[in-house]
């Protein structure tokens, strides 16, 4: 039987931006990217959780001296000098280097997935790939199934693990919640496992939807849980206890009127997808429009907002 190929294309920048890593990775994806792993050191010291006051050895110090890499595995081969203009076109001052290696498939899946264990990522949550059917779930330890090979969010990125976080905190149960820029669906999974009655999922990208579509399949509970291609909340009408959005803080601001309009009376807005350098921007802007903040949390360099509406007098 002939093996087949496959292609891995890597990206070394001396940045270490999240932002960048995010884009790049989604542009990976949209160009038909079977699966993106990242390197960096920001992202090592976010998940080794011995690291912090222990001597550094030998091999701890390469890894936080390292370039960030972002490899992508495709099934074809990637003309690079196309690659190359798409990024420069999102990030045309940050030198990189890209690099393509072709291999033979062997057993690249299962080393892959050897690389994803299930993932605690707050208090009573844990995201599972589905592969590993057979996870035994502690008391109150609630499960969200997940295939990382699929784009738009594994619960890896600390944006996802602050939504999560902040859904447990406002979360009672039999809440009806508005996911916007859904993705892969994760928040909406969450919400669902936290004990909402209903989550309606909007993302603009068809691809997302359908992702988020397909990891419902792997979901115990799938009653309540709709997902839609939307702009935003234009043109909703399903009235809200939370509504939960992950996306760029400018896109937040075009969304704040139907949040406003949407959102039930002591209802709660959660945002994420929010850089430490433009929360204070994005915070005084809320301010403005009569939003209070009830609690910011910050994750390496990201920061999750929780909000109340002001009360009409």
């Amino acid at each position: 039987m002939e093996e087949k190929n496959w292609y891995k294309v890597i990206l070394e920048t001396t940045n270490k931006e999240g932002e960048l890593i995010e884009l790049v990775s989604n542009l990976f994806f949209e160009l038909g990217s079977i699966g993106v792993e990242v390197n960096y050191a920001q992202g090592y010291l976010e998940n080794d959780e011995n690291l912090f006051g222990e001597i550094f050895d030998e091999e701890m110090l390469k890894v936080l001296d390292r370039d960030t890499e972002i490899i992508a595995y495709f099934n074809e081969p990637m003309e690079l000098s196309e690659l190359e203009f798409s990024i420069k076109k999102l990030f045309n001052q940050i030198p990189f280097k890209l690099t393509q290696n072709k291999q033979l498939n062997e057993n690249w899946q299962k080393n892959w997935m050897q690389h994803y264990h299930p993932q605690p990522i707050s208090r009573y949550l844990t995201i599972v790939p589905v592969w590993q059917d057979d996870y035994q779930a502690q008391p109150q330890e609630q499960i969200v199934y997940l295939d990382p090979g699929v784009a738009f969010g594994t619960g890896n990125h600390p944006t996802t693990q602050l939504g999560a976080q902040a859904l447990e905190i406002v979360m009672r149960g039999g809440e009806t919640i508005l996911d916007v820029g859904t993705g892969s669906g994760i928040l909406t999974f969450i919400a669902k496992a936290l004990g909402a009655q209903t989550v309606h999922g909007y993302d603009l990208d068809p691809q997302a939807v359908s992702s988020a579509n397909e990891n419902l399949n792997y979901q115990p509970d799938k009653e309540g849980i709709h997902f839609a291609v939307n702009n935003l909340l234009v043109g909703v009408e399903t009235k809200a206890d939370i509504i939960v959005a992950n996306i760029l803080p400018h896109i937040i601001i075009e969304m704040l009127d139907d949040a406003e309009r949407l959102l039930k009376e002591n209802g709660w807005l959660i945002l994420g997808g929010i850089l430490i350098s433009k929360s204070h921007g994005l915070e005084e802007e809320l301010r403005t429009r009569g939003w209070i903040l009830y609690q910011k949390t910050i994750m390496g360099e990201w920061v999750s907002l929780i909000l109340e509406k002001q009360e009409q007098e």
